[in-house]
This record gives structure tokens, sequence and C-alpha cells, in this order.
């Protein structure tokens, strides 16, 4: 964890400042320009980070980048403590780590085998993808501080990193591990273990803040948009994507069959996902989504994510778009692919 971190994490369950306590660093090498990100603490320095002191802070800012801590504590006024290891800050609260669908994405990356394409997508297909999805573009991301709420093994964090000033990858799943050594060389990338509904960060701290392919599975859609919202500065943005609603006897059969697969042991649910992969194709026509040229093991995990996650949500651009203006959000962008919409705090 970069030193940097510091002044955009916040307790996640009193919003408190965090004091760190270093165990182990390391020098390292990173690749790209270092941006002067810190708006108003320095941890480096220990600055407060005034107008007189901006300038005091940021000159030390190429040598602070080389700090890695490794291992250490942060711990709030409160009390509340949370471990770094291996790079990452764990800020899981504890009935996350009880979920359902953590273990289950907790079983997705640890034994999914990633090559250079994920779910069929090269690098470069997912963020054009993410692009199209989205309603923006690489121009759009310049000289922004992001948020990927949800950011898994880290790559997309990596792609939209390409564009933007800094980008801080966020996930509750073991993958952290993961997306923390793809991006280990990149001055302008973090990665955090974190929930959406308690996120670790200061209010309005990000830009523009992305949450891709998750909401699908959160407990609650419009509690986690509260949330989301909250870490988006004035006049930033929120970009958030999640399953259409499907046909009426669609979601019937669904319902009953997740009955079933919810009540079985996670691991059970493994296996049975990759015996039901011959039956992809025809749960893709008849729900309404488009298929994709995928791998036999990667339709596995597909199947997997969908029978073993505590919530599986669908919502429409009118409803999600409603709930976006009731949080303040206006000049709403309407993905041409159901369901992703971009808006801008006012």
């Amino acid at each position: 964890m970069l030193l940097r971190l510091m002044d955009i994490l916040r307790c996640p369950l009193c919003k408190e400042g965090l004091r760190l306590r270093v165990r182990e660093q390391r020098r390292v090498k990173r690749a790209g320009e270092v941006f002067p990100g810190c708006a108003e603490f320095c941890e480096y320095r220990s600055l407060v980070l005034d107008s007189l002191n901006k300038r005091r802070a940021y000159e030390h800012c190429c040598e602070c980048y080389t700090h890695d801590v490794v291992e250490g504590d942060l711990t709030c006024n409160s009390g509340h403590q949370f471990r770094i290891l291996r790079s990452v800050p764990q800020f899981n609260p504890q009935w996350v780590e009880r979920k359902r669908t953590k273990l289950t994405f907790d079983v997705e990356w640890s034994a999914f085998k990633y090559g250079e394409r994920i779910y069929g997508h090269s690098q470069e297909d997912e963020i054009q993808d993410f692009f199209r999805r989205m309603a923006v573009d690489g121009s759009f991301l310049e000289g922004k501080t992001v948020l990927d709420a949800g950011c898994g093994v880290g790559r997309l964090s990596q792609s939209v990193a390409r564009y933007a000033r800094e980008v801080v990858g966020m996930d509750f799943s073991e993958g952290t591990g993961d997306a923390c050594a793809r991006n280990r060389a990149l001055a302008n990338v973090h990665i955090v273990q974190g929930d959406i509904m308690q996120p670790p960060f200061r209010q309005g701290a990000f830009g523009y803040v992305y949450c891709k392919g998750v909401l699908h599975y959160v407990p609650d859609v419009k509690a986690s948009l509260r949330s989301l919202a909250s870490l988006v500065e004035a006049e930033g943005f929120l970009s958030v994507t999640i399953n259409p609603q499907r046909p009426p006897a669609f979601e019937t059969f669904n319902k009953g069959l997740r009955k079933i697969t919810l009540g079985l042991p996670v691991g059970i649910v493994y296996l049975l996902s990759h015996a039901l992969v011959p039956f992809l194709n025809l749960a893709w026509v008849w729900s309404g989504l488009k298929r994709r040229p995928i791998a036999w093991n990667e339709r596995a995990h597909m199947i997997f994510n969908w029978l073993s996650s505590d919530h599986l949500n669908t919502s429409s651009d009118l409803q999600m778009s409603q709930w976006l203006v009731d949080l303040g959000f206006d000049s709403l962008r309407i993905s041409e692919v159901p369901v992703g919409i971009t808006g801008r705090k006012s």
C-alpha cells in the first residue's frame, strides 16, 4: 500500500481518519508519471495540506511513491483496527466475511486460471466494452481520480489507468491479492479490500466512480447506489451496470432453481455448474441475454455466480435512472447495452 492512500482512506465503520503503524515496508520502482494527488493530508511528510504546505509536500511525491507498506495496522480514534496484508489494506466487515456471495467469488478467483481472455474478452475488448456500457470514452477519464467498485482481479483497473489520473480498485473478495500483483508496477493504481455497503474512503474522494457487473449480487441495490454516490465529488460522475429484467417465465424458473442451489454447499454448486454448461446457450436464448463465444470453464463460472450468490438482482433503465436522479445526479447517459447508466452529481 502506498502512503498516498492515507489521504483517501477512512474507517468504514465511523468514517474517521486512520493512523498507520508500519510493520514491514519495501522500496519499489513504479512505472509511469507520479501525480501529486493528496488533497487533505500528506502521510509521508505528516502535513495537513493547507495552501502553504501543499508545495512542501508535493516536492517529495516521487520519493513517497517508492515506499510500499507490505504489512501494517490502520486504527481510528474509536479503536477500530484493520490490517494491511501483502500490500492490501483489509476493510471487510465481519458480516461480509460470512456471506455466501463472498465465498462464491473467493472460489471463483482462486479456481479460475485466467489467460489472455476473460469471459471471452481480451484486455482491449474489455476496455472497449467498458466504454460502450458506461457511455464514456478515454478522454472522459483524463485527469480524474477513479474508483473501480468491484475490481475483481484488477484487469479493468489496469486498463482504465492508461487514461485516468489515478485508479483505486476495491473488491471484497480474495481476488484483491491478484489485483495487487497485476498492478504492482503502476504508480497510479491502488488496491483495497472492502465492501460497497461500507466503503473505506472519505466522502467526495473521487471524480469518477464506476461499478460494473457488481450490483447484480448486492443485498440492496438502492442502498449500494447511495453508498457509492457519497464517494463522488461535486460535479463528479457515477456509472453503474446491472442485469436487465428478464421474461417472467425465466424469472420463475430462475427463482425455483436458485431456491434449490442456495441450500447446497458452495462446493457442490461449483461442481454442478460444470455439469450444466451444455444448457447455458438455452438459458441465454430464454433470458434474452446476448451470447458470447467463451470457453467451457468460463461458462461454468458464469453459471456458478448465477446459482451460488446470495442475491441476483435485475432492474431497468427507467428504475436506475430514477434512483440516480433521487440521489442528486443529472445529465444522465444511457448505454446502448442495457442496463448501463452514467450520471453527473449536481
